[in-house]
Formats: C-alpha cells, sequence, structure tokens
C-alpha cells in the first residue's frame, strides 16, 4: 500500500473504534457521577494526573524509538529493528521498576495528601494500584507497539486497546447499576488491561513473526545506540514540558480549589480529550509517513506535503471549534444537568487549546521525523511559563487561570519557537515564509468566522431541548460554516487546493479499481 492508502486506513479504522469508544464512555460518565459521587471521580483524574508526572520516567523514549525505526522500516532492515525495539525493550524495563519503586513510596504519603476527602484512603489505594498496574504491562509487555505505529499499521493495535477497554466500561456500568460495588468497580480496572496485552502481544507476533521477544541487549549494542540514547536525553526535557502543559491542571485544582472542581473541569476535559484523540486517530499513520518522507530527503515535496497538512489542521481546527463553542453548554446541561456547566470563559479558553493543539501538529510532526530535541531549554520554559502564569491566574481568577497559564506558555513556545527552529535547522529554509503562510491561515479563519457571526445572529438558535435537536443544531452551524470555510480555502489557500487535488486522485484511483 501507498502511504496515503495506509494513513487512511489507519484513519477509519481509528475513527470507527473510537466512536463507539466515546458512546460508551459518555454514558459511562452520567453512570460514575451519579454512583460514585464527584469527589471520587475528582479523585480518578487526581490519580491519573500524579501517575502522569511518575511516567515522566519514560522520558519521551517512545518518540525517540519511533523516529529511529523509519529508516530501518524503509530499508527492511530486520536485524536492526530487532536490535531497536530489544533496546527499547531494556529500557522500558527499567523504567518500569523505578514507577513501580517510586508509586509504592508515594502510597506511604496517601493519608496525608488525601486527608480532607470523603472517600476511604484504602479505596484510594487501590485504585491507584489498579491505575498503576495499565501502566507497568505497557512498559513490561506492550513496547512493540511502537513498531505498529512506525510501520503505519497501528489500526491493528487500536483496535485492540479501543475493544478492550469498551469492555471494561460497559462492565463496570453493569457492576454499578446491578452491584453498586465500588471495589468490583475498581477491580475491573485492574483486570482489563491483561486481557488487552494477551490480545495485543499474540497479534504482534502474528504480523511480525521475525520478531525476537526475548531479544538480549548486550554491551555492544547499547555502545551502537549511543546516538538513540542521545535522542532519548534530550526528548526527557520535552517530555517535562508537556506534561506541565497538559498533566499538571488537575493537580493544582485540587490542592488550590478542590477534588469535586477536578470532577467539574474533568467533565470538559473529557469531552475535548475524545475529540482530540479522534483527530489524533485520523492523523496518527501521518507520523510514519512523514517519517519515510523525511528518510526521502526530498525539501520540496516536504515542504508541499507540510502546507498541505497546515491547510487541513486549520480547516478541521476551525470546524470542531464552532461546534464545540456553540454546543458545548448544551451537552452538558443534557448529558449531565445544569449545575456541571461551566463558564463561557472556561469553555473559550478550552476551545483555544483544541485549536492550538490541532495547528502545531504539522510542525511536531516535521520536527519529531527529523528529530530535532536539541532545544532543551524549550520546554524548561515552558514548564516554567505554564506553572507561574497558571498559580499567579488561579489565586487571582480561579479556575479559568490554570488554562490561561496553558494558553499563554503555549503561545510563546510552540506557536511562535518551534516553527523557528524546524525551518532552521529541518527545513534549511527561511522561517518568514512559515510566518507567511500561518497568518494567512488565521486570516482566513477569522474570516469564516466573521461571516459566520453574522448568519448565526440572524438565525437566533435557541437552546436545544434533547440530543437530537442538539445534534441537528450543531450539524447544521457546523454545516454553514464548513461551507463558508471551505470556499475561502479553496479559493485563497495554496496547500488546501494542493490537499484537495491529491484526494480527489486518490479516490478517483480507488474508485477505477
Amino acid at each position: 500500500m501507498s502511504r496515503l492508502a495506509l494513513t487512511i486506513k489507519n484513519a477509519w479504522i481509528a475513527v470507527v473504534f473510537h466512536i463507539v469508544y466515546i458512546i460508551i464512555q459518555f454514558y459511562s460518565r452520567n453512570i460514575f457521577l451519579d454512583k460514585l459521587g464527584d469527589d471520587f471521580i475528582g479523585i480518578v483524574g487526581t490519580l491519573k494526573s500524579i501517575l502522569m508526572f511518575l511516567n515522566l520516567s519514560e522520558l519521551g523514549i517512545g518518540a525517540a524509538v519511533g523516529f529511529s525505526l523509519y529508516k530501518p522500516i524503509y530499508e527492511n532492515n530486520r536485524e536492526k529493528i530487532n536490535e531497536i525495539i530489544g533496546y527499547l525493550g531494556y529500557l522500558y524495563k527499567r523504567i518500569g521498576l523505578f514507577v513501580f519503586s517510586a508509586a509504592l513510596l508515594l502510597i506511604f504519603f496517601f493519608p496525608y495528601i488525601f486527608e480532607n476527602t470523603t472517600i476511604n484512603v484504602g479505596i484510594i489505594i487501590f485504585l491507584f494500584i489498579a491505575l498503576l498496574t495499565s501502566n507497568l504491562l505497557g512498559y513490561f509487555f506492550a513496547y512493540h507497539v511502537f513498531l505498529m505505529e512506525a510501520d503505519q499499521k497501528g489500526y491493528m493495535s487500536i483496535s485492540i486497546y479501543q475493544s478492550s477497554f469498551v469492555l471494561r466500561l460497559i462492565l463496570q456500568c453493569v457492576t454499578l447499576i446491578y452491584f453498586e460495588n465500588i471495589l468490583l468497580w475498581i477491580s475491573l480496572e485492574l483486570a482489563i488491561p491483561f486481557i488487552y496485552i494477551y490480545a495485543l502481544r499474540k497479534k504482534i507476533r502474528k504480523t511480525y513473526p521475525w520478531l525476537i521477544f526475548k531479544f538480549k541487549t548486550t554491551k555492544e549494542i547499547r555502545e551502537r545506540n549511543k546516538e538513540l540514547l542521545k535522542k532519548i536525553k534530550q526528548l526527557s526535557f520535552h517530555k517535562i514540558g508537556g506534561f506541565v502543559s497538559n498533566g499538571t491542571d488537575n493537580i493544582l485544582i485540587f490542592a488550590l480549589i478542590n477534588p469535586a472542581t477536578v470532577a467539574f473541569v474533568g467533565n470538559y476535559q473529557l469531552v475535548m480529550n475524545n475529540i482530540n484523540t479522534l483527530v489524533g486517530q485520523v492523523f496518527k499513520g501521518t507520523n510514519a509517513s512523514v517519517g519515510n518522507l523525511v528518510a526521502e530527503n526530498d525539501i520540496k515535496n516536504m515542504t508541499k506535503v507540510f502546507w498541505e497538512m497546515m491547510a487541513l489542521r486549520f480547516f478541521l481546527a476551525g470546524c470542531a471549534s464552532i461546534m464545540l463553542f456553540f454546543g458545548f453548554d448544551d451537552l452538558i446541561t443534557l448529558w449531565l444537568g445544569k449545575k456541571y456547566v461551566m463558564s463561557h470563559y472556561i469553555l473559550s479558553a478550552l476551545v483555544l487549546i483544541f485549536f492550538i493543539l490541532q495547528v502545531r501538529q504539522p510542525v511536531d510532526s516535521f520536527k519529531q521525523a527529523y528529530g530535532l530535541y536539541a532545544d532543551i531549554w524549550a520546554p524548561l520554559a515552558q514548564s516554567g511559563l505554564n506553572l507561574l502564569f497558571s498559580i499567579v491566574f488561579i489565586l487571582r481568577l480561579g479556575v479559568i487561570g490554570v488554562f490561561i497559564g496553558t494558553i499563554l506558555s503555549q503561545i510563546i513556545i510552540v506557536l511562535i519557537w518551534r516553527p523557528y527552529y524546524l525551518f532552521k535547522k529541518g527545513f534549511g529554509i527561511d522561517v518568514k515564509k512559515y510566518w507567511i503562510g500561518f497568518t494567512w491561515h488565521l486570516l482566513y479563519v477569522a474570516l469564516a468566522g466573521t461571516i459566520f457571526y453574522y448568519i448565526y445572529k440572524i438565525l437566533g438558535i435557541e437552546e436545544s431541548s434533547n440530543l437530537f435537536v442538539l445534534a441537528l443544531k450543531v450539524l447544521k452551524l457546523g454545516t454553514i460554516f464548513t461551507i463558508i470555510y471551505f470556499s475561502i480555502l479553496i479559493s485563497l489557500s495554496r496547500g488546501f487546493k494542493n490537499l484537495v487535488y491529491r484526494l480527489t486522485n486518490f479516490m478517483k484511483r480507488k474508485f477505477k479499481k
């Protein structure tokens, strides 16, 4: 299959499975909040953030290994692939032992950390162990999945993962509805990851029968992979920056406000994270495609694809942001109740964070493909700015202060520094070309938003009375904006024109077959 065909296959399979997962997750969230309470769900979110902190020890090893696999996969060098995956296992198992030890030590402090909660500390510890076990299984038994992703076969692992965890959510709902047993609910959180690992490893063995699962990493192999280790050390700093930007929000809200607010924010984050994941699944296969593209080292083709990806990301981010903004409050009201609706300022901040996350991805994909991680000061600066802004603003403005901190730090480092670094060290061309293209795309989305705003004011759409009416409302508004924005991009954006032409030709070839 061609890179485009594999990318599309990865995308549609990932989307189908994740939509099913989203439906079950939304239904289960309502049951969990009703049966387990806001405080317990807030503690679940906090524990997951703590595990994200412990997982900093992973230090970006998986991303570095993915980068190092592109060339041997392109050359079909199975010996090198085995060596890299074996080296990954060598590192991951040691990290798993460190995470396990650190988690056990942390558990001793749980009575002090959670002393002001109404939930029994023993239950919190059991829940933490269940969540921890899922993480540790990944370190010891699931690291081979990076080969699937680099080889553009991520759809296989995605289908197994989503199926396993849809099963978990269904069983947990049944447990709460018919047994109302919190310990059994946590036990399912503990047990299902074992099913996932078994199915995944079986699929990997079938797909790559030549892959050595018990590969022994010798001293000579470690010496040969010094460059990979260098990339890992550089990525460690980027990992820290990513965690502080995305993983400390719940911890700060828990510490400076209360656990229930973590649950309220968590409802919004659940929707946003699922949409981000859904879009991410659509584009997941493109990382390997970009890696192969960089391996070919055709700068003209690379920059052409870059602007196609940028135009598409702007298009999807713009359309999704409009639908999120105008449908979110009604969704929360119909889904969980009016008491869970938060201010429009928080919604606006979350939508803006979503938009930034989408339009930054082309830069991140090419930066990763080039292995450009030497700018270790950047994630440290992002972390410092994020924490500083978040703490200052949360003390002054409340919950929204956390998101203001995230937005400001991402603008400075992610939207300004990273493109400069990619164009200078990767493409080797003048970064002005990026700023001109990026600015034009901002103007295109602003123009589309302005036209849409006046149409929306004329329509005067009211609140939705049920989910069906909400779906029609969002679809109607989304369609109007999409038509406006598509018309602007197809007329003015060269990258979007090239993308539409490429996809049209691909579909024509498919229909001819």
